[in-house]
């Protein structure tokens, strides 16, 4: 179900937004939905880095607030050289979730 939001935005953004459109030959409607969808995943990315950098939230835990595999996780922290704090206990844990997560999907 799709819902109609309005909003104002400056001129330099609508000019991202028009070669945003011609670059990926999108109309204006489908160009601002996925420029939105863009946002949301990068700030679930970086809200989840944040959590585990700040002990918040486990390897296992960011992976998924992020809409990461638990690979795909390790390498955004590799890519920002976030420094990992990971114990054995964190490991097991994570270990743990990923094969309960693993029974329930398949």
């Amino acid at each position: 179900m799709q819902r109609t939001v309005a909003t104002r935005i400056p001129k330099e953004l609508e000019g991202e937004i028009r070669r945003f459109m011609e670059e990926e030959g999108l109309d204006r409607s489908a160009a601002i939905r996925r420029i939105l969808e863009i946002g949301v995943l990068e700030w679930k990315r970086r809200r989840a880095v944040e959590l585990y950098r700040s002990g918040k939230a486990t390897l296992w835990r960011a992976a998924q607030i992020a809409g990461l595999s638990l690979r795909e996780m390790i390498d955004e922290l590799c890519r920002l050289k976030a420094v990992t704090h990971v114990s054995v206990e964190d490991l097991e844990e994570d270990l743990e979730a990923a094969e309960k997560d693993a029974k329930t999907v398949g």
